[in-house]
């Protein structure tokens, strides 16, 4: 079992760019991840669970006969090519740079900003946001259409947020067509304990000419005890003089006065 285990942690260090890259994200100096590549120690429990989390494992699996664990991680895309293996490494760097605050987003939001494919409607989404392990991911379901009616046009999203220099980073992609990405960076309102926050959002509009746009946009927490069922039903397209918008709402999604050189988060 020792012996299998070191030879499952060589296989998986051989896909990040070098042991002592592993040993800093670890948390534990060079010699001691030594010892588990050579096969004369073991990790205690926390550190085991640190380990499988890092890899994208469970603990049990990094027990398992060598052969059976290659063929689990190749199924994986763990072993996939060199550009991959590097993407990889990248985001798993952007993770660790993320602030623990990033919890704090943790429940739903309604997010509210301009349509880019119906233009001078507001549009109202719904975010779920969920931390997993040490990254936060969320979904994201748009409804294209009057509240209260049917609606063919229904997009969903999932991706993933990261924290960095107090600023909040959103990417997702949409998965039913797969060919769109969107991009938000979000202000929290610190005083008012993450129940909103507010940036801009770039991303295509869903309508025939599929143009590139950027709107100013807002996240409102959801109501306390609100269902998502609820809340979902809350979702769509509403003029702005509509009375179910919350007050001061369109002044902090107004895109119409930004610069004079860069479109601005805040509206003036």
């Amino acid at each position: 079992m020792l012996r299998d285990f070191s030879q499952n942690m060589r296989l998986l260090c051989s896909y990040r760019p070098s042991i002592s890259m592993v040993a800093s994200d670890l948390g534990i100096h060079r010699s001691q991840l030594n010892r588990y590549l050579a096969g004369t120690a073991i990790p205690r429990a926390p550190l085991m669970r640190r380990i499988g989390d890092y890899f994208g494992v469970e603990v049990h699996e990094l027990m398992m006969p060598h052969e059976d664990f290659a063929e689990l991680v190749s199924l994986r895309g763990i072993a996939s090519d060199t550009s991959t293996r590097d993407l990889r490494s990248h985001l798993d760097r952007v993770i660790r740079f993320s602030d623990h605050r990033i919890r704090k987003l943790e429940g739903t939001f309604f997010e509210y900003y301009y349509s880019m494919s119906t233009p001078g409607l507001v549009l109202r989404s719904l975010l779920g946001f969920e931390m997993k392990g040490d990254l936060m991911t969320y979904r994201r379901l748009e409804r294209i259409g009057p509240i209260g009616q049917p609606s063919r046009r229904q997009y969903r999203y999932v991706g993933a947020s990261v924290m960095t220099g107090d600023r909040v980073f959103l990417q997702d992609y949409e998965v039913g067509a797969g060919i769109e990405l969107t991009q938000t960076i979000l202000v929290p309102d610190y005083s008012q304990r993450w129940s909103t926050l507010h940036g801009v959002k770039l991303g295509v509009a869903a309508n025939s000419e599929h143009l590139p746009c950027a709107v100013r946009v807002v996240l409102e927490r959801t109501p306390p005890r609100a269902s998502v069922r609820a809340s979902l039903q809350m979702c769509g397209l509403f003029a702005p003089d509509s009375p179910d918008l919350p007050n001061a709402l369109l002044a902090m999604i107004d895109n119409r006065q930004s610069g004079p050189t860069v479109f601005n988060a805040f509206s003036r």
